[in-house]
């Protein structure tokens, strides 16, 4: 994948510094409390999750990933918030591609590491992130839940801006 630089933006910072805080999840917002709950109601991935989000009006707030039979996870929906700081270029760029791929490599590492937790913990995982060196720098929070069955894994981000 190639990325283009226009002028004006700075290239992606090869190592941005990345701050991460784990929290309880009965911290996290009322609305990721109840996708926390849902996870725990739909241990298996189904046809349900995304009707869920969409009927519950939650989709446009959360970033989706899942793999194919072995294959890496690659995006499948990116949420408003993501697009917000990372912008619709990156999104265009990214989405149906591997989470790797991502040309934030430094913050993809760090981001994918909370991924393969909140997918093989068996729990949601609810953290804090700060972000230097990607744009003006970000913050937010994040509910992770994750789920695998045979050789497929995926995962919902759930976003809240700070």
């Amino acid at each position: 994948m190639n990325v283009i630089i226009l002028p004006g933006n700075p290239p992606p910072a090869a190592d941005p510094a990345v701050t991460i805080r784990r929290h309880p999840v009965r911290t996290a917002a009322d609305w990721q409390q109840i996708l926390a709950r849902f996870w725990r109601a739909h241990r298996t991935l189904d046809p349900a999750v995304p009707g869920f989000l969409k009927d519950a009006g939650l989709l446009s707030r959360c970033t989706f990933l899942a793999s194919g039979p072995g294959g890496p996870l690659t995006f499948r929906h990116i949420g408003a918030p993501t697009l917000a700081v990372l912008g619709r270029g990156w999104g265009r760029a990214v989405l149906h591609q591997p989470d790797d791929a991502d040309p934030h490599a430094g913050y993809a590492r760090l981001i994918g590491a909370e991924y393969a937790e909140a997918i093989e913990g068996g729990e949601p995982v609810f953290n804090t992130v700060t972000v230097r060196g990607i744009g003006a720098g970000f913050s937010y929070s994040h509910l992770l839940a994750g789920w695998t069955g045979g050789d497929r894994r995926a995962v919902l981000s759930a976003v809240v801006l700070h």
